[in-house]
């Protein structure tokens, strides 16, 4: 039993890598057609070995630290990041008997709060001016918005009487949780682009300022690793969300299992959309937003809601 477990872990690890690298692939070919451009087309058929090629080319490439940063932590920096990820996709079930933990909303809490470490530890550990203001940038929107996605994740917590991602569909709300909660959805998706760093709130990377923020120093493998845990955690946070508020009653048969990953698909759509769409907003906006708007509209939607439920 346990080296079957084992043996389910490393397949879903590898599909994360392998889910990274063409969700890559994915947004280079949609930003591109939004822009009326070709993407990358010239490597196989269509550009399909594309990201093999960049992952070839990345860790094959000479990794020069900077000669004043605070080497451990620089070389450590993109391990972490990249064991948190994997951390992160440990509430996937690895079966369809038992459907995750029992507890994987407050393990996916954790994880997330920890991983708003990797912005400051990266931009400390390079000594670059450009990185620590990419660091100090992302700890401190991170803070804003984990204080609004904790809350929000309480309201799956209420309403499903569990504290698993699963215990929707258990307790019959999976079918209207989406229509019911509308606006509580909408404000997740809006806390999972600022959770992730994507535009329009891509202020942590900002190329126009800081050259490539927190990680502007890092090349090579480090870099390829940053990369990978970065978008392995965007992918998590869509899964999370048809998860926690599109999820079927039938989610672990072959077809709703095809279905669920579907709609996954559809939000990694909707985040390079947005990417393609939207400018970014100012630093002062998006704090601003956290504080002076989500949070007390997720706290007025929580009045109501308990109005409700008590009258």
């Amino acid at each position: 039993m346990n080296s079957c477990l084992f043996f389910t872990t490393i397949l879903i690890y590898l599909g994360v890598l392998l889910s990274v690298a063409y969700f890559t692939l994915m947004e280079r070919k949609c930003l591109s057609s939004l822009g009326i451009r070709l993407g990358p087309d010239k490597i196989s058929l269509g550009g399909l070995a594309q990201p093999i090629s960049d992952g070839m080319k990345l860790f094959t490439k000479e990794f020069v630290p900077p000669s004043n940063s605070a080497k451990i932590v620089f070389f450590l920096v993109p391990c972490v990041s990249l064991l948190l990820c994997f951390l992160g996709w440990q509430i996937f079930p690895c079966n369809s008997v038992s459907p995750g933990m029992g507890n994987d909303i407050l393990f996916f809490l954790v994880v997330s709060s920890v991983n708003a470490h990797i912005a400051i530890m990266s931009g400390w550990s390079s000594s670059s001016k450009y990185a620590s203001v990419g660091g100090v940038r992302g700890f401190a929107q991170v803070i804003s918005y984990e204080i609004c996605l904790s809350i929000t994740l309480v309201a799956v917590m209420f309403f499903s009487g569990g504290m698993s991602f699963f215990s929707l569909s258990d307790s019959g709300w999976s079918s209207w949780w989406s229509l019911y909660c509308l606006p509580v959805a909408a404000l997740w998706v809006t806390i999972c682009l600022a959770e992730a760093n994507r535009a329009p709130f891509d202020l942590v990377e900002a190329e126009s300022e800081l050259v490539s923020g927190f990680n502007t120093e890092f090349s090579a493998g480090s870099f390829a690793g940053l990369f990978i845990a970065e978008y392995g955690m965007i992918l998590l946070m869509c899964l999370v969300t048809v998860w926690s508020f599109f999820q079927n009653a039938c989610t672990w048969t072959v077809l709703g299992s095809v279905w669920m990953f579907m709609k996954v698909g559809i939000f990694a759509f909707f985040f390079i959309w947005t990417r393609a769409t939207f400018p970014r907003f100012r630093y002062d906006q998006l704090m601003m937003a956290a504080w002076k708007s989500l949070l007390p509209f997720i706290l007025g939607i929580y009045c109501v809601f308990f109005f409700i439920t008590k009258f």
